[in-house]
Order: C-alpha cells, then structure tokens, then sequence
C-alpha cells in the first residue's frame, strides 16, 4: 500500500475512532477529549504517523539545499519491531 492510500486509510480510521469515541463516552463531560484520543489511536494504528513521518522524510530528501551531499547519509528506518515470547516449564528435555 502505498504512502498516500496508507494515509488515507489511516484518516479514515481516525475519523471512526473520533465518532467511536464519542459514542462511547458521550455521558461524560470530557466526551470531546476521549474522541480526540481515541481518534488519535486509530490514526496511529492504522499507519498514519508512519506515512506522516515518511513523507516528512521524503521532504527533507528533496531539500538538498545545506550543501551537504546525499552520499554522506546512511538512512536507515525502524518500522516494526516483533517480540516473540516464549514459556519454559521445565518439563522440556
């Protein structure tokens, strides 16, 4: 999926998550509060902040007016990181 869909997508889930949000809480006070973060979760979730930031870092690609060149820079990106847990009972041989 490609960086523009991803966003989009991800707009489209904050969108959910804000009216989700405020359905859920909408008997209390700060319902406004608790649909902003729970929209903000979506987007999150569903890949927005990681589309956000690579199109911030393809902006400062383009932007080579420092002087510096591109071959000096290494870019190098976290994206997802897997955690495998795994239980010893002591049984194994």
């Amino acid at each position: 999926m490609g960086e523009k869909q991803q966003f989009n997508f991800a707009l489209a889930a904050a969108a959910g998550g804000l009216a989700w949000g405020y359905v859920r809480h909408r008997s209390d006070r700060r319902v406004v509060a608790f649909a902003l973060v729970q929209a903000a979760e979506w987007f999150v979730a569903y890949g927005g902040a990681a589309a956000v930031l690579g199109a911030i870092h393809q902006v400062l690609e383009q932007a080579t007016g420092d002087g510096v060149a591109d071959s000096e820079f290494e870019v190098e990106r976290v994206t997802r990181i897997r955690q495998s847990v795994t239980e010893r009972t002591g049984t194994d041989v």
